[in-house]
């Protein structure tokens, strides 16, 4: 969906529109991010990984479980191509009860809004 070359979003479900928020707000501080929307987590695109080390961090965001995700499916994809310089960071719930409240509330509790977004993706950025 955008090109980058600092960072890599790759995002599923209703974690692509603050993927796309968090670049745009990035850009405008100077950083370079990519989004790529999953669509689904099987078969993932095997395009990802060529992709993901020609930028060599990877940013996972789905709003779903990290343990058995979106995250952990590119790990593998990763590992089978031998992509091991990649780093990659996966955003998401912990594997526990979420209890329920206001998506907005619940998002920001666990680090899936913009705001949080954007400061785990900057200080990726920045990360050596």
């Amino acid at each position: 969906m955008r090109e980058g070359q600092e960072l890599l979003i790759i995002a599923v479900g209703s974690m692509v529109m603050p993927a796309l928020e968090t670049a745009s707000q990035l850009e405008k501080e100077g950083f370079s991010i990519g989004v790529v929307n999953s669509r689904f987590v099987k078969p993932l695109d095997p395009t990802l990984v060529e992709t993901a080390q020609r930028i060599g961090k990877v940013l996972v965001l789905e709003e779903n479980s990290r343990l058995g995700g979106l995250g952990g499916a590119i790990l593998e994809l990763f590992s089978d191509r031998n992509a091991h310089d990649v780093r990659l960071k996966r955003l998401g719930l912990p594997d526990r009860f979420i209890e329920h409240g206001p998506a907005t509330v619940l998002k920001q509790k666990y680090g899936l809004d913009v705001a949080s977004i954007v400061k785990e993706a900057r200080d990726f950025c920045q990360e050596s």
